[in-house]
């Protein structure tokens, strides 16, 4: 439930009641059942307020959360071009796979395969 209709509901169940007493301290029969019934109907509405609030709370809640993070090396990164081992042609994304976790080049000229291996930083 919208928190201001919560929150105009208990207002009115509150001047509800404080209605109903005046009534009841009133007397006679007309305004003792009149403040009776408007304190009955106070109750009711702040018993519905009190479950509605209890349903609300056992929902679950879905909580999305966006992480940005970026990434940097610790130095400064030359882009290279990768050449054939064996004819010296250029190399391309297209021409590396991935097989058994290692990179695997075939050659679109001289149709070489061989697996890349990583230089050493240092």
């Amino acid at each position: 439930m919208n928190k201001i209709v919560e929150g105009v509901l208990v207002l009115v169940a509150v001047g509800m009641i404080l209605l109903g007493m005046i009534f009841v301290i009133a007397s006679g029969i007309e305004n003792l059942a009149t403040g009776l019934v408007m304190i009955l109907v106070a109750a009711l509405i702040l018993y519905y307020i009190y479950r509605s609030t209890k349903i609300e709370a056992a929902k679950p809640t879905l909580v999305s959360q966006t992480f940005n993070v970026k990434m940097d090396g610790s130095g400064k990164f030359n882009e290279k071009g990768m050449t054939c081992r064996s004819c010296g042609a250029p190399i391309t994304d297209k021409s590396i796979k991935v097989v058994e976790g290692g990179l695997m080049v075939t050659c679109p000229y001289c149709n070489a395969v061989y697996a890349v291996e990583e230089q050493p930083k240092w």
